[in-house]
């Protein structure tokens, strides 16, 4: 992980790790308030916001939108990973107006087959991260580094 003490370069680096990978296992608290996780296609923007999709009718639409922090890691797909970004954010439901537009940048980003675009209940939502984390040992060596937040928000 070359410069990580630079926050440029660290943003740099992740960015390009993200735009390499299409999917990312979400944690979000289930109605009862237990974790549960569910792996999602995503896509990102130069900010590190992360987008995705679901249904209305999914359980996790009616729990992202009572509890909107959410935690998601993007795993090297290798048999000993050897990085990962972990994120945690605040979802922000994208307006019904700008669901076409967001998802076709998304589709530019991530050409993943997209098996819920053409529902009625179609939604995307925005994260806007307040905490990412980036550990790297393709060094041979473990390296981790926390990437400051300029402005996170809160809820």
């Amino acid at each position: 992980m070359e410069n990580s003490n630079n926050p440029e370069n660290l943003k740099e680096t992740i960015k390009g790790f993200l735009n390499t990978h299409r999917k990312a296992v979400f944690a979000i608290l289930d109605k009862q308030g237990f974790p549960t996780t569910s792996l999602m296609l995503y896509a990102i923007d130069d900010e590190l916001n992360v987008y995705f999709g679901t249904r209305r009718s999914f359980g996790k639409y009616a729990d992202i939108r009572k509890q909107p922090v959410v935690s998601l890691s993007v795993v090297e797909e290798v048999l000993d990973p050897r990085a990962v970004v972990d994120m945690r954010g605040i979802t922000i439901e994208v307006p019904d107006e700008e669901c076409g537009t967001t998802c076709s940048f998304f589709k530019t980003k991530n050409p993943s087959k997209y098996y819920i675009d053409e529902a009625e209940d179609f939604v995307m939502f925005k994260i806007v991260p307040n905490f990412i984390r980036f550990a790297d040992s393709r060094s041979g060596e473990l390296k981790i580094a926390d990437l400051p937040m300029v402005s996170a928000p809160s809820l």
